[in-house]
């Protein structure tokens, strides 16, 4: 097994919300309430569920909203969500639930955290129900249809998201191993940001401690990425600084409850 870089989100905890527009739903969520519906969901669990961004979105459409992160951080920071969330501190491969409980398992940008992430989708089958769902919703950089700045002027960024991520061929065949039926890889949101010169300083994600990417990085790697950055942006040819990320759901469903 690779030996993933491991990141201590109780570090960056307390500044992780700052990627989140709350004024917003984004398509991810109103994805993930479509399969609350399909499935007609009482209780469902997100796992590395984080600051609880997701899950709240969420909790008003179940009884029961848990959530599951190895960050007693990110879990305090959940604690602070308008919605009453069931929190538990635990690992992803290592689900502290009993068989057939949950509606739907889901994570969200997340599965690349999991260390094993196949053992994760076997312990999504056991704890779910007959005709319960699962849903891995995120990027997939080896599909080479993402473009983010961040790949083109941070070292090295792109090569570790490379050995972090499972791509979709993984995931679709570690959910097909396992069981899972009627398996489902789905195009759910574009993201499309652009950014004009100095502008890029605006973008949230630009911060070290709003996404894993470069928070893994010595606080050396960062300057220097934005130095690179600095010295684009105030060239006199206007530099465009591109996002354009293509989230994807990937479902399957429990075998029994009619499917």
């Amino acid at each position: 097994m690779t030996h993933h870089p491991h990141l201590n989100y109780d570090n960056i905890a307390p500044e992780y919300n700052q990627r989140y527009d709350s004024s917003l739903v984004p398509e991810r969520a109103n994805a993930l309430i479509s399969l609350i519906q399909q499935v007609k969901a009482r209780r469902i669990l997100e796992v590395g569920c984080g600051t609880g961004f997701w899950l709240n979105l969420l909790a008003s459409r179940v009884k029961a909203a848990c959530g599951l992160d190895y960050s007693s951080g990110m879990l305090e920071q959940a604690k602070r969500q308008s919605s009453p969330l069931e929190l538990l501190c635990g690992d992803a491969i290592h689900l502290p639930y009993q068989d057939n409980l949950f509606d739907l398992v889901y994570c969200v940008d997340a599965i690349h955290h999991f260390g094993k992430p196949d053992v994760f989708i076997f312990e999504a089958f056991r704890v779910l129900r007959p005709g319960g769902a699962l849903a891995v919703v995120g990027s997939d950089p080896h599909s080479g249809d993402d473009t983010w700045y961040v790949y083109e002027y941070f070292e090295e960024v792109l090569e570790t998201d490379l050995q972090r991520f499972p791509s979709e061929v993984a995931i679709l065949t570690w959910m097909r191993g396992e069981g899972f039926q009627n398996i489902l890889s789905k195009g759910i949101e574009h993201i499309s940001d652009v950014h004009f010169g100095t502008d890029v300083f605006n973008d949230p994600f630009l911060k070290k401690n709003s996404c894993s990417q470069l928070a893994l990085l010595s606080d050396k790697a960062y300057q220097a990425g934005l130095e690179k950055i600095k010295v684009a942006a105030a060239s006199e040819e206007q530099v465009v600084f591109r996002n354009e990320l293509f989230i994807k759901m990937f479902t399957g469903f429990k075998p029994g409850a009619g499917l």
